[in-house]
């Protein structure tokens, strides 16, 4: 393989069931601009609809619904990470327990250079908006 081809993977335990963390993923998208702007200073977010508040999203996501397992996976199209990596794909996936779920990740891109550093600071900025996410529906909102 490569040295410009990589993956890194982390699991992580949620509170939330996996069925609501999914649908909040798939589903509830309006609800995480605000979200990412309490935590974070530089998302964009946009008023549409006649001033509603909402964002504009373009993305495809594949499901699959397998023996209780449910992934997402994305691919970026465009945007700032496709300034350091020819490619880069989110994968998620979610496995329910009595109590809550485990929620992997997976990342894979391929570098543009060798001089780019591995995204780790990606993979964690994933994480802390899950562990976000799964606050806010615990929480029930």
């Amino acid at each position: 393989m490569s040295a410009l081809i990589g993956k890194l993977e982390t699991d992580m335990e949620l509170n939330a069931s996996a069925e609501r963390f999914m649908i909040c993923s798939t589903t509830g998208l309006l609800k995480f601009p605000r979200l990412l702007m309490i935590r974070y200073e530089h998302v964009l977010y946009m008023k549409v609809n006649g001033g509603k508040e909402g964002f504009i999203i373009s993305w495809n996501y594949d499901h699959e619904w397998l023996n209780g397992l449910k992934s997402i996976t994305s691919r970026i199209i465009e945007g700032d990470l496709l300034k350091n990596f020819k490619s880069f794909v989110f994968k998620s996936q979610v496995s329910p327990k009595s109590q809550g779920c485990i929620l992997h990740w997976t990342l894979e891109y391929e570098k543009l250079h060798e001089g780019i550093p591995n995204p780790e600071t990606m993979l964690q900025f994933v994480i802390q908006i899950c562990k976000d996410m799964d606050s806010h529906i615990i929480q029930g909102n």
